[in-house]
């Protein structure tokens, strides 16, 4: 899909940098408000978990270099996040709330969106692409989920940002600018090791090579870069190897090396196939991923020669997009979430492809792609207000046991009609605006939808209600969690008990990390210690491994058992007759 070739906008534009710089704040403010809205809700769910124990267990411990979970060590990654959810559990307590941290992170990012679209397009492309960044399914979720990938996806993006203006801006600025992004990418290891590096590392390289050639090398201060990045990473690294023997070995080979290529040891994720993945990315950048292609022609003829620095800004959206979903598509232990980090970069070439309609039209093939989009929106909608519950209730077994969460198939039906109709309407018009709004319009709701949706599935999947009935158990219950090899996804249900927790040897027994050798006595328990306790007469409570589905409580714990409660896959069982919950 191509337009004209009139050269693009590239002045301000209407809307001023100081009041862009300004609107852009206030942006980020008001979808921060937004976000923050029922924080506390819902509870921890797994891998969230991890990080609040670990936050909470630093300050009870003040032990600020090694982060810990059921009291012990746990260094999968940096402690970023468990420090900055620290800071918020010395202010308030422990709770939800560290949810902030995410938070604030999508504010950085949203400003910083903004800020790169007025350099590479204008102070109005700016702000639509920080307005479509909010509107993103995956950000808006991501957002409100305590787990270091939006710490990365700021670090990127900010890299990113810094590295054009070094590039673009005032020459004697240009200095401080690179300080600035090699500082930012410090931080960024300190939330997820190596990866902001490689992400931001990937897209500023080739575009400085094409650009300068080899010369690229000098401009960027690598020597200097290096500098930097050191006096930003190496204390806590060195701290932490200082107190944990192993650690440099187990971060460097097994977290990274061994990680890329599925062989970590202990085997506590599974990579998510490579067409899983790419759906993942779709689905985390709609809507605004549609419209992508309208901007591809941009990308492949360029327009450096007119552009500052020589720097083309579609083509450097596209290598970062390209770059960022290519290189985990690459490595077979990908996760669906890695992709999140492109998400900016979506959003600045969706508000460039609204920019090139509203001047240029989409023309006939765009305007037809766009009509397909209507009405797929259309009948998806139509299809699943007849046919919604009854479909997903046969291909997801888990969503008959939430009333809640069935009864939002229905509205979400009926927001993808209204979504597709408005959409038909603004392509018949010719608007593209209308086309924006019709899916802005469309996508606020169904985002509304999506958070009431983890609420409802609280739970089946939070470990709030599940330390809610342990508290029925009498005081002194051991409490006992059939863990798997994740068995760091045990943080939340710490955290909720506020206590530690036994836990059942993992099946296949269990491969410590290098930093653990040594220091496992007293991990777990066996299967047989666990049926010595359960008929020793002293109350026990088992909570089962939430990844594995039972229809039936045989088999979890031994003989007798009682059923306390249950919460989709987790059971809650005693050895010791108790009253169910209603």
């Amino acid at each position: 899909m191509t337009f004209s070739r009139r050269s693009p906008k590239t002045c301000v534009g209407v809307v001023g940098v100081s009041e862009g710089r300004r609107t852009a704040a206030g942006l980020a403010i008001v979808v921060g408000a937004l976000l923050a809205f029922r924080l506390n809700e819902p509870g921890w769910f797994d891998n969230e978990g991890r990080f609040a124990e670990g936050a909470r267990e630093m300050v009870l411990r003040g032990d600020y270099v090694t982060p810990y979970v059921n009291f012990f060590p746990l260094l999968t990654k940096p402690p970023l996040t468990q420090w900055l959810s620290a800071v918020i559990f010395w202010v308030a307590g422990p709770s939800e709330w560290a949810r902030l941290v995410p938070i604030a992170a999508a504010m950085i990012t949203l400003v910083v969106t903004c800020r790169l679209g007025a350099r590479l397009y204008g102070e109005q492309v700016g702000l639509v692409a920080g307005v479509l960044l909010a509107t993103t399914a995956g950000f808006v979720l991501e957002a409100r989920t305590l787990r270091p990938d939006c710490l990365v996806v700021a670090a990127v993006a900010s890299a990113i940002f810094c590295w054009h203006v070094a590039e673009t801006g005032v020459p004697a600025r240009r200095t401080r600018w690179l300080v600035a992004m090699y500082a930012i990418l410090g931080v960024g290891t300190l939330a997820k090791g190596i990866v902001p590096v490689t992400l931001a590392g990937a897209p500023i390289a080739l575009m400085s090579l094409r650009a300068h050639g080899l010369a690229a090398i000098r401009r960027l201060r690598v020597g200097m870069g290096l500098a930097i990045f050191v006096v930003v990473v190496l204390p806590w690294h060195l701290a932490a190897s200082l107190a944990n023997p192993g650690f440099a070995w187990d971060y460097v080979v097994n977290q990274h090396l061994l990680f890329m290529l599925d062989k970590k040891e202990p085997r506590d994720s599974e990579g998510d196939a490579l067409w899983f993945y790419l759906a993942a990315f779709l689905g985390r950048s709609s809507p605004w991923v549609l419209f992508l292609p309208f901007t591809m022609g941009e990308a492949i003829r360029g327009r450096a020669g007119r552009a500052p620095g020589g720097i083309d800004g579609t083509q450097l959206l596209w290598l970062w997009v390209l770059t960022t979903v290519g290189l985990f598509a690459l490595v077979p232990s990908r996760l669906e979430h890695y992709s999140l980090p492109a998400i900016p970069a979506v959003a600045l070439l969706a508000a460039r492809a609204w920019d090139l309609g509203r001047q240029h039209g989409f023309g006939r093939l765009g305007r037809g792609y766009l009509t397909a989009v209507g009405l797929a929106l259309l009948a998806g909608g139509a299809f699943g207000f007849g046919y919604g519950e009854q479909m997903v209730a046969e291909q997801v077994y888990w969503l008959p046991q939430s009333s809640g969460l069935m009864a939002l198939v229905a509205p979400s039906a009926i927001v993808a009609c209204l979504a597709g109709a408005m959409t038909l309407v603004a392509v018949w018009r010719r608007s593209a605006s209308g086309i924006v709004m019709a899916l802005v319009v469309g996508i606020v709701p169904f985002l509304a939808i999506l958070v009431r949706a983890l609420i409802a599935a609280e739970a089946l999947f939070s470990w709030r209600p599940v330390a809610r009935a342990l508290e029925r158990v009498p005081s002194g219950t051991e409490l006992v969690f059939e863990a798997p090899v994740e068995y760091q996804i045990i943080g939340a249900l710490n955290f909720y008990t506020r206590r530690r927790i036994t836990m059942l040897e993992p099946p296949g027994g269990y491969t410590p990390p290098a930093y653990l050798t040594g220091r496992t006595a007293g991990m777990f328990i066996t299967r047989d210690d666990l049926e010595q306790r359960w008929q020793s007469g002293r109350p026990v409570a088992l909570v089962s491994d939430p990844q594995e589905r039972r229809d039936s409580a045989d088999g979890i714990a031994p003989a007798p058992y009682f059923v306390l409660d249950r919460f989709g896959d987790r059971w809650v069982l005693t050895n010791f007759p108790q009253a169910a919950a209603h």
